[in-house]
């Protein structure tokens, strides 16, 4: 009979072997959980993006209800969970989670999206907001509005909506429609350019940036018997439409500063006119 040292080391090799190969499989199915590598797969759907827009926009504007009536560092906050839900939904929808930034990126050009679609997110966002922010009042029983308290400052934050909105429509079309894009920082600078402006305007307009924060919060505070103050109908218009018309201003300027993103749409549909071309004079016979 082997002697009892071999014996154990048989056995210790056995359970060592054991053991060896649990960790390799359980090695194996972090790897299947954690993608080392990006893998081809289908276009989300529609209604997936829709679902991604509606509920991004909804943490985003939920954030903004909830920070507000904290009196925390509310633009910090906002800009932090802007940036994650672009992470989390980019690569669905796009994650635009604003009106003015889905207007921006269609009239930019280069069918990176169409009409209806463009209309069906705006939809979207515009509800998450909504449902956002009766959840932030039901949360925190508070709730306010985005109005103008004194008529002298209406060209303040009419400039402040347009000028912001523009900054943040740019950088979403630079960093996440244009050629710099796939890239790992988009949605860190994003949510920088929010937290940043939001800051900056702090003390002279209440930032919005978003008709869909701006729909959702007003229409929370019409909820709140407690209110003192409802927006008038020029709240209202500054609002929504302010940071519209910064958003057409960042796809004007990123036509003129990008005519090679263009080009390259060009010389692509070109080729692919082309190839159809090529193919139906091609008789294909089975």
């Amino acid at each position: 009979p082997p002697p009892p040292s071999t014996t154990k080391m048989q056995k210790h090799t056995g359970r060592s072997g054991s053991m060896g190969s649990q960790e390799s499989k359980m090695s194996s199915q972090i790897q299947d959980i954690m993608v080392t590598h990006r893998e081809e797969t289908r276009e989300p759907l529609l209604r997936e993006c829709l679902v991604a827009e509606f509920v991004g926009t909804f943490f985003l504007v939920f954030t903004v209800g909830m920070a507000v009536a904290s009196g925390g560092a509310a633009p910090i906050a906002i800009g932090l969970v802007l940036a994650v839900q672009i992470y989390t939904f980019g690569a669905v929808s796009g994650a635009f989670l604003n009106p003015a930034v889905t207007i921006a990126v269609l009239c930019s050009g280069r069918n990176k999206i169409s009409l209806p679609h463009a209309g069906l997110y705006i939809l979207a966002q515009m509800f998450g907001g909504l449902v956002a922010g009766l959840l932030a009042y039901a949360g925190n029983d508070k709730s306010f509005c985005f109005l103008v308290s004194d008529y002298r400052k209406w060209g303040t934050c009419f400039e402040l909506e347009v000028l912001c909105t523009m900054a943040l429509c740019g950088i979403v079309l630079a960093a996440g429609t244009s050629n710099d894009a796939p890239n790992q920082y988009f949605g860190f600078a994003i949510g920088c350019t929010v937290m940043g402006c939001a800051i900056a305007c702090g003390g002279f307009d209440q930032g919005s940036f978003n008709p869909a924060v701006t729909f959702g919060m007003n229409i929370a505070n019409y909820a709140n018997g407690d209110n003192e103050v409802n927006p008038s109908v020029g709240d209202w218009l500054l609002y929504l439409l302010a940071p519209v018309f910064g958003g057409i201003l960042a796809a004007g300027v990123f036509r003129l500063t990008r005519s090679n993103e263009y080009l390259a749409c060009e010389v692509a549909a070109v080729d692919g006119g082309k190839v159809d071309q090529a193919l139906a004079s091609t008789d294909v016979t089975v």
